[in-house]
């Protein structure tokens, strides 16, 4: 059996919980691709940028080097959903509203790499309903991890398949 190697993992949504679950895996040296959606003023990864840019002041801290927040880069649906094709995992972790995720699910699934793990932080929705919008080449790669608040210091990360 060959193990499942995370060279490169996308997170879908820069608010609280996708930048800090970013941050946790560039804790780890794992680089991040962080989207959001673009900003309707200033440059279109201000969104994310911004997210980025405060996680080194939030307290307690979610990186464990402040300097690793370099290894998230700034990404957003419109001109970036190509750079999925180089991920091994897909973490979507925007707000709990099923319509929004399966308006992304349809959105991302052609740039889905083919051995890739597509995942949602969802805490409530149902993942055999949010499985509903991707392919049916991607639905058995699906699942949930749902991430605790915070990530780096809530010891627990649950499995949803």
């Amino acid at each position: 059996m060959s193990r499942f190697q995370v060279r490169r993992v996308a997170v879908l949504g820069a608010g609280v919980m996708g930048a800090q679950i970013a941050a946790h895996l560039v804790n780890v040296k794992v680089p991040v691709v962080l989207f959001d959606l673009p900003a309707k003023e200033g440059a279109k990864n201000g969104i994310v940028q911004k997210a980025i840019d405060n996680l080194k002041k939030i307290k307690p801290s979610p990186l464990g080097v402040a300097e690793d927040a370099a290894r998230i880069e700034a990404a957003n649906y419109e001109e970036h959903l190509d750079k999925l094709k180089d991920c091994d995992l897909i973490i979507e972790a925007i707000a709990e509203r099923m319509d929004w995720k399966l308006d992304l699910y349809t959105k991302i699934a052609p740039f889905v790499a083919p051995h890739a793990i597509v995942a949602s932080n969802t805490s409530g929705l149902s993942i055999t309903k949010l499985s509903e919008a991707l392919p049916d080449a991607i639905k058995p790669r699906f699942c949930g991890i749902h991430f605790f608040n915070p990530p780096r210091y809530m010891q627990l990360v649950e499995l949803i398949n």
